[in-house]
């Protein structure tokens, strides 16, 4: 989801002020809301996944930094916000996430972007899956990893 710029007991604190989570294949399932509040077609439980290391963890919360401006982190224990200006398509967008652990392998990211709303609950399934690189992302076909990008490419950045 890092199209969208996307972020108890937590581990230990990183750079950025956002606990690390657990190194490993991360699954995502996200809806994503509209004004209206209601979910936007095509936009209901998706489901993907990405490879998460210690150099890429934050990456997926802050887009690396490189398409936002002003990020502030804030929070401690298991809450935290992300606040900032980002570029989205081109044009400036206010971000507002929030991102509750529940601990180093659960994560709940609720994110404000202009006037959709993104829910995705990301939860430690183990080990990455043979083929993946750490900040590879994309979902899984019958049995496969079906890469989309990697958050370290140049073009989500």
């Amino acid at each position: 989801m890092s199209g969208l710029i996307l972020l108890g007991a937590a581990g230990p604190a990183l750079a950025d002020g956002l606990p690390a989570r657990e190194p490993g294949l991360w699954q995502s399932t996200t809806t994503v809301t509209g004004p209206d509040g209601q979910p936007l077609a095509n936009a209901v439980n998706v489901v993907t996944v990405s490879c998460v290391d210690a150099l890429n963890d934050q990456k997926f919360f802050l887009s690396n930094q490189s398409a936002c401006s002003n990020l502030r982190v804030s929070g401690d224990g298991g809450s935290y916000k992300i606040d900032g200006m980002c570029t989205q398509s081109g044009k400036p967008s206010v971000i507002h996430e929030t991102l509750d652990y529940a601990d180093t392998k659960d994560v709940a990211l609720t994110a404000q972007l202009g006037d959709m709303t993104v829910h995705s609950q990301l939860q430690w399934q183990g080990d990455c899956m043979d083929g993946m690189q750490p900040g590879d992302e994309g979902d899984i076909e019958n049995g496969a990893f079906v890469k989309a990008d990697n958050i370290n490419d140049t073009a989500d950045q």
